[in-house]
């Protein structure tokens, strides 16, 4: 639970979430970079030893950050409660989602309503996140390099990050406010548009799973309020009522 001094910073619901850590001097430089910004919510998936003397040496007046830190063994369970969780890479991925620079990310991430949790998730130091890791988050980030080493150190890239999101505080409030649906009611919407593509034996040249991927890089374009993710849900049971009432004729 963030403290009260961090209740007042802006980015007070944003969550730095690391999956598998391997250097605790990173993870302790990524604790100082989050209390130099304002943020205390710090989630590790499978960490190194992140309390170690190397840690807090590179923390620097944020050890409680450490000391505070949330500790999972997966990145579902990292995820939970998340109303938008940005998948962050060396590079733009292949994986059909929308990827957005630091800055373009920062903008999103201000325009959610400050009650709902947000989460940047990093990869691992050598080989960052799996594709499987990716397709758990909205959208995907990566930060623009010189083509020939893309590749910046973890506490970097999460420097990076901050810095643009407190950019992006300083400008005011947004012109609107999204009030994002939980992923679990995205996951919910998407199981049932796969239901009725399966009943309609839709054709496609692709996988039902990888055409289900094409319909989250759509959708994951723009943000989702509860109140949309019900009216999709309405227009698809409509049809699957219709494909229901069709089959009995």
């Amino acid at each position: 639970m963030p403290s009260a001094s961090y209740l007042r910073s802006p980015l007070h619901h944003v969550k730095i979430i690391l999956v598998e850590p391997q250097t605790p001097g990173n993870v302790g430089a990524v604790a100082r970079a989050m209390k130099n910004f304002g943020l205390s919510q710090l989630i590790l998936v499978n960490p190194c030893d992140y309390l170690s003397d190397e840690a807090r040496w590179m923390a620097v007046h944020a050890e409680e950050i450490l000391e505070r830190a949330k500790v999972v063994t997966t990145l579902e369970q990292a995820l939970e409660g998340v109303a938008l969780a940005v998948a962050t890479t060396a590079r733009k991925r292949d994986t059909h989602f929308p990827s957005f620079t630091p800055n373009e990310t920062a903008e999103r991430i201000h325009e959610v309503n400050a009650k709902q949790s947000v989460a940047i998730v990093f990869g691992r130091e050598r080989n960052g996140l799996l594709n499987e890791e990716i397709y758990q988050c909205q959208i995907q980030s990566s930060i623009p390099t010189f083509h020939a080493h893309n590749s910046l150190n973890l506490s970097q890239a999460v420097m990076v990050y901050l810095y643009e999101l407190f950019q992006a505080t300083l400008s005011g409030n947004p012109n609107f406010v999204w009030d994002y649906a939980e992923p679990s009611q995205m996951e919910t919407l998407y199981a049932r548009i796969q239901k009725v593509l399966e009943l309609s034996e839709f054709k496609s040249r692709k996988t039902i799973d990888d055409f289900m991927l094409g319909v989250k890089r759509v959708f994951g374009r723009t943000p989702f309020e509860d109140r949309d993710v019900r009216l999709f849900h309405k227009i698809f049971q409509e049809i699957e009522f219709f494909i229901k009432h069709r089959s009995k004729k």
